[in-house]
């Protein structure tokens, strides 16, 4: 594998050298998510590639020699930090530039955030939710003493004792343009007004956006604000709209981690308790494990959300905007319709 990506190396720096270097930024982004937003800030000034595909789980992907040329390449490499881009791995070490954290300043959240038992242990949790503090340049996020990262391993954690899918609510993502623009100022001081004023106009659509999902989601019931997810990708948007995790069919913030069986039969327990009338799952995720336990409490599985990734340009979550309407109106329509 080392050989193969040498070689592509190579040929991609020879190709460089004899052909004349574009106009435009380089950028590559690691998710199609974060290079949607980088898109709407470069305009016409910037050519983005995004590593992860469309419609792809990031948990499962796999990067190619092909990627490593073009992380060697990059004039701009973004990354969404806190431990999400395990596959980057040592592909690093060819990036001609520093990966810029786009979640630096994000307030982190942890994860499970669900856990309802009621043991000194859990208690103790619940009151450092919000200890994990403002996500820092390096983008790395550090379990807070002995006894989170101990918790963490437990729980098949493997980013770490902080959520990094920051970009379920639209606010986050606004931190994300200002980031954004001021990595391609950088990068590209001539240009640094229109990446400031492309960034000002981005802005005002995400603010826009929140508005319109919080007017989304404003038919459902206290009583039906209760989520169960896949795997825990929806802690910022309940957050942010006031929403209730009550639990997780794949614990742990990768949809590749083993099942808990006695965790399994606790969350039947709570979706019978708390009447939950769906299971979010993930549009590209297995859903085999969600469908038993949906077969099982007599529920709707609904695997339509998107949570890593956007649709195909022509699918219901094209860009990051589609993406966060489209799974506003999915979950306000099982939980008031269910």
């Amino acid at each position: 594998m080392k050989h193969l990506i040498a070689i592509f190396l190579l040929m991609g720096l020879l190709a460089g050298a004899v052909t004349a270097q574009d106009a435009s930024l380089n950028v590559v982004a690691t998710t199609s998510i974060i290079a949607d937003v980088a898109r709407n800030v470069g305009g016409e000034l910037v050519d983005v590639t995004s590593l992860v595909p469309p419609n792809a789980d990031i948990h499962a992907f796999q990067p190619s020699p092909e990627d490593a040329v073009l992380i060697a390449q990059a004039d701009v490499l973004l990354v969404n930090g806190a431990g999400l881009e395990e596959f980057l791995g040592d592909l690093l070490e060819n990036a001609a530039v520093e990966p810029v954290v786009v979640s630096t300043g994000v307030e982190m959240l942890p994860f499970g955030g669900h856990e309802h038992e009621e043991d000194e242990t859990h208690v103790e949790e619940a009151e450092h939710e919000e200890d994990l503090g403002i996500l820092g340049e390096e983008g790395v996020c550090e379990a807070e003493g002995e006894h989170e990262a101990e918790a963490a391993a437990e729980d098949g954690h493997e980013h770490g004792s902080c959520d990094p899918h920051v970009w379920t609510n639209p606010r986050n993502v606004i931190i994300w343009t200002r980031n954004i623009a001021d990595a391609f100022s950088d990068a590209d001081p001539a240009n640094a007004d229109t990446y400031l004023a492309n960034a000002d106009a981005y802005v005002a659509q995400l603010e826009a956006l929140d508005a319109e999902v919080q007017e989304i989601l404003s038919a459902i019931p206290d009583e039906r604000r209760a989520l169960v997810t896949n795997h825990e990708f929806l802690a910022y948007f309940a957050h942010r709209y006031e929403f209730e995790i009550v639990g997780v069919v794949i614990s742990g913030g990768s949809t590749l981690a083993e099942p808990d069986p006695r965790a399994l039969a606790e969350l039947i327990a709570v979706i019978k308790e708390r009447d939950v009338p769906a299971i979010f799952a993930e549009f590209s995720a297995n859903t085999d494990l969600a469908e038993v336990i949906a077969a099982e409490t007599g529920i709707n599985v609904v695997t339509t959300l998107y949570s890593d990734s956007l649709s195909a340009s022509d699918g219901p979550a094209a860009t990051y905007v589609d993406y966060v309407r489209y799974n506003a109106h999915t979950i306000a329509e099982a939980l008031i319709t269910s």
